[in-house]
């Protein structure tokens, strides 16, 4: 999908010089850079004439030529940015929040901005995964209510036609006190009906709708900032809920930005891509291809990321490895036995022995590569390629969360510290945005200017 806001081409985004942005009005430029400090390592952010700077402690044993490694491999430690934060906080809603991930792209941002940010309401129909959410950013309203039953409002139309029949309203009493008090709306709206696994109502299935019940609840809090992240194949959905949303959104009085954001370009070890859209009241978003394109550089391999986990014994649930069939441990050991990363069509199940499509399935993971994109599956093996690249496993929960931009100090227990149900926690790890992807569609959002002027209760 061509992105709705459009500037001139800005060179080498690698390069720590200033990019200029065709944004007059809003910033004149935007770059950034890793520097040494002693012993502290100084992220510089600059938007126009303002600069914001973070920074962290290096480790004795932190590289000294990946800077940007050495950031991401504290932030994976639990290490915040030291910062001045002088801005207000940054108060935010989620919907379809489940146990986190999105916000936490978010939160990195703002503190590199000097801003804050304040939890105030999410949702999600897990309630486990909604405690844990909570538990993290201390939110103050959660709710495990359908997104669907908090708003009302009806559409006509469809794609660019697409308007509110009326103004959108809350009807639930604790949604409705939050009028006027929210910033930034997020939200991840359930991707099954676009995914291109699902061969049955893929492009037309119902769960498409509840798209559409973002920009409602975002026009009907009056949240200066939505933004919403989906999988890439949102956009030829049948109903065009994209589209829809965009004109829904640009109709109350928003500017968007709209662009398929892939974590290896920002430097990350995992192939995975997601569409985002961007939208802000009070001034224009930055165009989110041109802030990737700043943020852009050469992905981290696999092993950067869990190579320190090769033999980590732990009996905690997040380092255990799942049980295996005798099969699955047959075609590991033919992988590992004759040095091989792809399974040949003799050691797969019968109906693949012909041939399939996908051709990862039983795939061992290579070391000195970024990982393929981390789904719901990746504790077992005939789901994609998950198997350890010097292990004779799959990975385990805390090396796919790292992947996936989780810390290692985020608490997945549930009630009473249980640790939860294996098909939860992959369920939680897999459907997560990682990291840098949230971070950047926040840069683009909060970086023209903060706070909003549309209003500050």
């Amino acid at each position: 999908m061509t992105p709705r806001t459009h500037v001139p081409s800005m060179g080498d985004a690698r390069s720590p010089e200033a990019t200029q942005l065709a944004l007059p009005g809003v910033v004149e430029s935007l770059s950034h850079r890793y520097v040494r400090s002693g012993p502290d390592l100084v992220h510089e952010i600059v938007v126009g004439r303002r600069t914001f700077t973070s920074s962290i402690r290096l480790e004795s044993t932190d590289p000294t030529d990946d800077l940007l490694g050495a950031w991401w491999k504290a932030y994976l430690r639990g290490v915040r940015p030291d910062t001045n934060a002088r801005g207000p906080a940054v108060r935010v809603a989620e919907l379809f929040c489940a146990s986190g991930g999105l916000v936490l792209g978010v939160d990195q941002a703002a503190r590199e901005l000097e801003l804050g940010v304040r939890s105030i309401a999410a949702v999600d129909q897990d309630e486990e995964a909604l405690a844990i959410y909570r538990r993290h950013n201390s939110t103050s309203v959660t709710t495990t209510k359908s997104v669907s039953t908090l708003v009302d409002y009806r559409v006509r139309g469809q794609g660019e036609d697409c308007t509110f029949v009326y103004e959108p309203e809350l009807v639930d009493p604790e949604w409705s006190d939050l009028v006027g008090s929210i910033d930034v709306l997020l939200a991840g709206p359930p991707c099954q009906g676009h995914s291109n696994l699902n061969n049955r109502t893929r492009r037309n299935d119902e769960r498409n709708a509840l798209y559409l019940t973002v920009p409602a609840i975002g026009v009907a809090l009056r949240a200066p900032i939505v933004v919403i992240e989906n999988v890439q194949a949102v956009v030829h959905d049948r109903k065009q809920v994209v589209q829809s949303a965009i004109a829904l959104l640009e109709r109350a009085g928003y500017s968007v930005t709209t662009h398929v954001l892939r974590a290896a370009e920002l430097g990350w070890p995992q192939r995975r891509q997601r569409f985002f859209v961007v939208a802000r009241r009070d001034r224009p978003p930055l165009p989110l291809a041109e802030v990737s394109r700043v943020f852009s550089a050469e992905p981290r391999d696999l092993w950067w990321a869990i190579g320190d986990l090769e033999h980590h014994d732990s009996d905690h649930f997040m380092d255990q490895q799942p049980e295996l069939s005798e099969e699955n441990r047959r075609r590991i050991d033919w992988l590992f036995d004759n040095d091989e990363y792809d399974l040949a069509l003799d050691q797969r199940p019968t109906s693949h022995r012909n041939g399939t499509t996908y051709n990862a399935v039983y795939g061992r993971l290579r070391p000195d590569q970024p990982s393929p994109t981390i789904t719901t599956g990746f504790m077992t093996p005939g789901r994609g390629r998950y198997i350890h690249p010097t292990q004779r496993r799959v990975l385990t929960a805390r090396e796919a969360a790292r992947l996936q931009g989780f810390p290692d100090t985020y608490d997945f227990t549930v009630r009473r510290g249980a640790p939860p149900s294996k098909a939860k926690l992959s369920k939680w790890i897999g459907d997560a945005v990682p990291m840098p992807l949230g971070y950047v569609a926040a840069i683009a959002a909060l970086a023209p200017g903060w706070p909003p002027t549309t209003h500050r209760s």
